[in-house]
């Protein structure tokens, strides 16, 4: 399948009416909204009118920057050599693979291509609905199926699940909370031999001269930023 270039970036909040914007930290402050995907964005539409009468959903992620995947990238690094100080970089790299994927190459993260998004529920009040259990670990939670939720956070997960599969988004394995539409990760799912979606470029460029994630002293721009 051909991959489409040119499918413009759009802001969620004029596509998808009544869909809360929360990105992590001080990005919604510079980056003022979410995009997606002309398409990705449709099909969140559709999926909002199969949610019960009154619900919506909260977006914490959509399209990230490469500089953004690059600083999650190295969190999770940098956690995880903490947590397991015998561990060689390879079986790190290995073991994070599972939450973070990286911000250049085939395997790039769906973020990046602006088909995939972080998403919970919100009921008719605005408030968040439960989808975690605080007793249980990171790891456990993040399980698209985890049958030692609670029955009605279960069914609240269904619930979001059932609505978004039916406008055609795919769920990562490893985060009920990661879907995607027309990524490295859905077209794999979908049997289909090449994602649609490309990295979409850059048109806020607002990173570009932050220090670079990996700790080298240098602009992102003039580092790991050479390699997306």
């Amino acid at each position: 399948m051909k991959k489409n270039k040119t499918e413009l970036l759009v802001d969620l909040k004029k596509y998808c009416p009544g869909i809360k914007i929360h990105l992590d930290g001080k990005r919604l402050q510079r980056e003022k909204t979410a995009y997606t995907r002309l398409e990705v964005a449709k099909r969140l539409r559709q999926a909002q009118k199969l949610l019960p009468k009154g619900w919506n959903f909260v977006l914490r992620d959509a399209w990230r920057p490469a500089y953004m995947q690059c600083r999650i990238y190295y969190n999770f690094l940098e956690k995880a050599r903490a947590k397991y100080p015998q561990a060689t970089e390879v079986e790190l790299q290995k073991r994070i693979a599972k939450y973070v994927a990286k911000w250049y190459g085939e395997k790039v993260s769906g973020h990046l291509t602006g088909g995939a998004f972080d998403i919970r529920l919100i009921d008719k009040n605005g408030h968040r609905l439960p989808m975690i259990s605080r007793q249980l670990s990171y790891e456990e939670n993040a399980q698209p199926i985890q049958p030692k939720l609670a029955a009605h956070i279960q069914r609240n997960r269904q619930i979001m699940a059932d609505a978004l599969r039916a406008a055609g988004f795919y769920n990562n394995k490893n985060e009920y909370w990661h879907w995607s539409y027309g990524d490295y990760f859905w077209a794999r799912a979908n049997g289909r031999r090449a994602a649609l979606y490309l990295v979409a470029p850059d048109q806020l460029k607002i990173y570009d001269n932050e220090a670079c994630p990996c700790g080298s002293e240098k602009t992102f721009i003039n580092c790991c930023g050479k390699l997306s």
